[in-house]
């Protein structure tokens, strides 16, 4: 007896999604097509104010069923659109950076920003790689809710520290009236406010906490204008993004498992449309970056996330 056509293709079709199953891969992701659609939207418009892109999407992924871990994940993956975003935006910028490795030493601009830019990694990785790992550990040590609770308060510190930085904005730019935009060009910070911008930006590991909020308020600090200090920010982010999106990924398995939850096709489209939406933003971000109040919608944020969390708490 010869069995119809159909029934053995779909025979085999359900004999390949449990052997997927089997395999830990999760065949059918279709469901978080639109999902992924928005968390490329969110990162490539929110990571170059100061609001926490990966905050805001572990907060979104979270809301619709994926585990807090991996949503934080998750939003550490997205930042490799934005990545590959910004390297095109600054390829001139890194090109010329690249080229003074021949002469690191120079007084030239180029090779004072290559160490500048070395220097502030090398700080960002010995205070971001520990944050990321005591997030992994206490995501999985709490319950969703409670680590919500966690973002909700590092949101409302950042939006202190955001707060702080528009105040300093202001008042770099009364300073600035009247007086040529590009005559600070050439400034790049030495080697103590390199440290510093550095390690700072690693804190940026833990949710919550803003990259560039974190990055722009030393520069601030020591006198760099707004808009030097946003542009050094946002090429300190190049090589920011990419190591913020392989430390899931080579640490534990935490970004496999991410990645698994949410499929990897569906992954792929979220960090492509973060690489489009980056791109077709960022030269607007950063020309009014300087003048967008975020520290009110930051506070709000946290007041949400506070609220929702505890109340999730209670009925527990």
């Amino acid at each position: 007896m010869q069995l119809p056509l159909s029934l053995v293709i779909e025979t085999k079709a359900s004999l390949a999604c449990l052997i997927l199953a089997n395999q830990g891969v999760h065949p059918l992701t279709h469901h978080y097509l639109i999902p992924a659609l928005i968390a490329g939207l969110i990162q490539g418009i929110v990571e170059w104010l100061p609001v926490s892109s990966k905050t805001m999407i572990t907060i979104y992924f979270t809301v619709i069923g994926i585990k807090v871990q991996n949503a934080y994940d998750l939003g550490l993956i997205a930042n490799f659109g934005s990545f590959f975003a910004a390297l095109y935006y600054f390829r001139v910028e890194v090109v010329k950076t690249i080229k003074a490795l021949v002469h690191p030493f120079s007084t030239d601009y180029y090779a004072r920003l290559l160490r500048f830019l070395f220097v502030a990694t090398l700080a960002t990785g010995a205070t971001g790689i520990p944050a990321f790992i005591v997030v992994r550990h206490a995501f999985s040590a709490v319950g969703g809710s409670a680590a919500m609770v966690v973002i909700g308060i590092l949101l409302l510190f950042t939006g202190f520290v955001v707060r702080n930085k528009e105040k300093m904005v202001e008042r770099s730019q009364k300073a600035a009236d009247g007086s040529d935009a590009s005559s600070g060009t050439g400034r790049v910070p030495g080697m103590g406010i390199s440290v510093l911008t550095g390690a700072m930006q690693g804190l940026a590991g833990l949710p919550g906490i803003s990259r560039s909020g974190m990055t722009i308020t030393p520069l601030l600090w020591y006198g760099f204008t707004a808009r030097e200090a946003i542009r050094l920010s946002f090429m300190l982010d190049v090589l920011a993004l990419v190591g913020a999106g392989l430390v899931p990924l080579l640490i534990g398995h935490g970004g496999t498992a991410a990645v698994a939850q949410l499929g990897l096709t569906t992954t792929v489209l979220m960090v492509a449309v973060a690489s489009v939406v980056s791109f077709l933003a960022i030269s607007g971000v950063i020309r009014l970056a300087s003048r967008l109040r975020t520290s009110t919608a930051t506070f709000a944020i946290a007041g949400i996330t506070l609220v929702v969390a505890i109340l999730a708490l209670m009925r527990v």
